[in-house]
């Protein structure tokens, strides 16, 4: 069957560059009138909480979901061994579950089992309507100047780019059509804004919404929210008696202030108001600590909530906000995007069953402008496809080149002097930057770098002392039914004798086996970092049988573990690691590249903020688009008319922080820029 549909524009993706795209040039087309539409094709599926919020207490918006023939499933509720098997048998996405929400990537060759030679990285991404937005840590964070300053940037006037970011920083948290139409000049002064769909961004530190945990701001470190270390002279929670702070982000504050100045409470993308601006109550952050695999009480900022808002209203009622100018169609994967001689392009794509997501169906939609906003991996892919079948001409040769790791980085330090409670509060409360003008000494930009907290869901709590080799194994490349397999003997084998000499134990002393899994990581700290590597990484086509699809290296031949940024984070987490323990043996260790990790097969980087592939630059022999993502065009010497890249992987250098906030900006900007085009075009013709 071929669909024969021609769409002014077609977005592939909805994360946060897909989403923003199509969500601000649909608008243009309301304003416009004219009958267009906007068209995003999603390879994932819906995903709503199965259990009731404050605005849905009777759990309908699955239901309207389905009613509306959209294809749903449930977050994961179980907190214990059982949701990590429904984590990991449901919703990662992999053959016959192609509706998974969860995507690990890996880059090598195949063995028997999985992936017996890693090209040294494995991506960890999502797949589902809200892309990314759905597993993130809800982290809207600026970088430094130092980083967007960077020759390999285009120029990009500061005061300009720092608009970009406050609208940004609005479209997240609060709505992008609220935060579009507010910064209409066009717009009457009579018409208000659309109704915001979230309640803003949040500073969740306390253990509670609402309180005030008495911030400190240094003047030094603009716009940061910190805790104040003159508080806690002997750093327990003691010491103020009326400590409200979430543990965690009270002692990693504490402890990083004296390594630091450049520290602080994050912006976070989670409602914390239980009453929003129209006085109706709203769903809050409950401190569960699942930010990465489904937030149950409903309150992060994701955008399946803008896309729902926009497109199909409320189970309330509330009218589509952009009923009739922006289409969805989850579950469509693109295989291919061919440039038609009369001008456009053909997208091909595979439609999979709602039901048996691995049955698909070829179609071809038709678009006047294609926004490629599949993320690094998947627009990457997409684009060296296209150039290897010849089906978009000229393409610049620096396409796969540019990967940058981010400095991706996770370890744990179990057994600190504290407890720090890694299963209570949003996934991360805290920053600390290293190597800034405002960190204090004298600060090296390529050495730029970022520390920040980690909790973990109670789900991956309940794997203490098998979590690490059970992550091990999956980076390694097995999956289906040998990991499963894998996971639960050595949960069998390890805690039900356990759980048999405990119940004979239990009645003297209370034994470790019935502690909860909160208490059972109650003393370790967590901790992610993120750096500027050399983004030197590169991507290409697997060319053999046993080839991953995609295969990377990097041109200065290191091994991506290598990259000098992986020294300074390690050593950073030594200082801190002598902050929480008084045990000068303890270290926080990486479980993808400690001594374990090269024991059981090579040690890989296992990222989830994978940058570059398709970057920008001032000339197609220097990137793949131009400023406003334009793709190059190589024989004309100017761009491909109507395609452009909105993702990550237009990002030129590492950021060393989390990634969504520029991703925003950049979306927007490049939106306008084709809203301008069409503005233009509409009154030539």
């Amino acid at each position: 069957m071929t669909d024969v549909q021609r769409y002014p524009v077609v977005v592939i993706g909805s994360g946060f560059g897909g989403t923003l795209t199509a969500l601000t040039l649909a608008r243009e087309f309301q304003e416009r009138d004219r009958g267009e539409r906007v068209l995003i094709l999603e390879r994932g599926t819906w995903w709503t909480t199965p259990v009731g919020t404050v605005q849905d207490r009777e759990v309908e918006t699955y239901d309207f979901l389905r009613s509306k023939s959209q294809p749903a499933q449930y977050w994961s509720s179980a907190e214990n061994f059982r949701g990590f098997i429904d984590l990991y048998t449901r919703c990662l996405r992999r053959r016959k579950n192609e509706d998974g929400l969860y995507d690990l990537t890996m880059f090598g060759k195949r063995g028997l089992f999985g992936v017996s030679k890693s090209d040294g990285v494995s991506i960890m991404r999502a797949s589902g309507v809200g892309g990314g937005s759905l597993v993130y840590s809800n982290i809207t964070i600026q970088p430094p100047d130092l980083v967007l300053d960077d020759a390999r940037w285009p120029p990009w006037d500061k005061r300009d780019r720092d608009d970009w970011f406050a609208l940004a920083r609005d479209a997240i948290g609060l709505g992008a059509l609220h935060a579009l139409d507010k910064r209409d000049p066009q717009r009457p002064p009579q018409t208000p804004p659309r109704k915001p769909v979230n309640t803003g961004l949040s500073n969740i530190a306390t253990r509670t919404s609402g309180l005030d945990p008495g911030w400190r701001a240094n003047p030094t470190v603009a716009g940061a929210r910190q805790l104040d270390p003159a508080k806690y002279p002997d750093e327990t929670a003691a010491a103020r008696g009326d400590d409200l702070w979430i543990d965690r982000a009270r002692i990693f504050q504490l402890k990083l202030s004296k390594l630091t100045q450049d520290y602080g409470s994050i912006d976070l993308a989670i409602g914390d108001k239980s009453i929003g601006a129209d006085g109706k109550p709203k769903n809050y952050c409950e401190r569960q600590g699942r930010c990465n695999v489904g937030c149950l009480p409903g309150a992060r900022n994701t955008l399946n909530k803008q896309l729902m808002a926009a497109i199909h209203g409320t189970f309330r009622g509330d009218p589509p906000q952009l009923g009739g100018f922006l289409e969805l169609r989850p579950l469509a994967e693109v295989d291919l995007v061919r440039a038609l001689p009369e001008g456009g392009y053909a997208i091909e794509f595979r439609q999979r069953d709602a039901e048996k997501p691995h049955r698909t169906e070829k179609r071809t939609v038709f678009a006047d402008k294609v926004i490629l906003a599949a993320g690094c991996v998947g627009t990457t892919e997409l684009l060296l496809r296209c150039r290897q079948a010849g089906s978009i001409p000229n393409l610049s040769d620096r396409v796969g080149f540019g990967f940058s790791t981010n400095g991706d980085y996770l370890a744990f330090l179990p057994r600190t002097r504290y407890r720090l409670s890694l299963t209570r509060g949003p996934v991360q409360t805290s920053f600390a930057h290293f190597n800034t003008p405002e960190a204090g000494g004298n600060g090296d930009p390529e050495k730029f770098h970022t520390i920040e907290d980690q909790g973990i869901p109670r789900a991956l709590a309940s794997l203490v002392g098998h979590g690490v080799p059970l992550l091990r194994s999956l980076s390694k490349g097995r999956r289906g039914r040998l990991f499963v397999a894998y996971a639960v003997a050595r949960y069998v084998l390890f805690r039900i004798p356990a759980y048999a000499l405990a119940l004979l134990r239990n009645s003297r002393r209370r034994q470790e086996q019935f502690f909860s899994e909160d208490e059972w990581t109650v003393d370790w700290m967590c901790a992610v970092g993120m750096g500027r590597d050399r983004s030197v990484g590169r991507f290409r086509l697997g060319s053999g049988w046993r080839d991953t699809p995609l295969r990377l290296d990097r041109t200065d031949r290191l091994r991506f573990h290598e990259d000098p940024i992986y020294s300074e984070i390690q050593s950073t987490l030594e200082r801190f690691a002598r902050e929480l323990t008084a045990d000068p043996d303890a270290h926080f260790e990486n479980p993808f590249l400690g001594a374990g990790a090269k024991l059981v097969g090579g040690r890989s980087i296992t990222l989830t903020h994978p940058l570059g592939g398709c970057v920008m630059a001032k000339s197609a022999e220097e990137g793949v688009v131009d400023e406003v993502g334009r793709v190059f065009d190589t024989s004309a010497g100017g761009v491909q008319p109507g395609l452009y890249v909105a993702d990550g992987s237009v990002i030129p250098t590492a950021l060393g922080v989390n990634p969504s906030l520029t991703i925003a900006a950049i979306a927007l900007r490049t939106a306008h820029h084709i809203a301008e085009e069409m503005g233009a075009a509409g009154q030539h013709g």
